[in-house]
């Protein structure tokens, strides 16, 4: 099989910066009380307002790692601020222990 992998490395950048990264940046931050919805459907709509650790860690990943190896938005950058900020109040137990999830 013969692949164009630059072809499909245009076509996965494009699907990625043009409609996945905006469906989440308009969607998933919860602005009342931080962090980010992760069950969302294809509207955008919350199904489950529970927020597991490792995908909020996941998001503010994803978001650092546009910042710093992509492009320098700051729009990207507050959006990592605003979920480590969440995962630093909320995230851990006494101990320092993480938690699985949140409710």
């Amino acid at each position: 099989m013969n692949k164009d992998f630059h072809k499909l490395a245009v076509l996965y950048r494009n699907e990625l910066l043009n409609n996945v990264i905006p469906f989440w940046e308009k969607y998933s931050i919860d602005q009342d009380l931080g962090g980010f919805f992760t069950c969302l459907d294809r509207q955008g709509n919350v199904f489950d307002t529970d927020k597991f650790i490792w995908l909020q860690a996941r998001q503010v990943w994803m978001f650092s790692m546009l910042y710093n190896r992509l492009e320098k938005r700051s729009r990207w950058l507050d959006i990592a601020r605003h979920g480590a900020a969440f995962l630093q109040k909320n995230g851990r137990d006494q101990a320092g222990n993480w938690y699985f999830s949140l409710a």
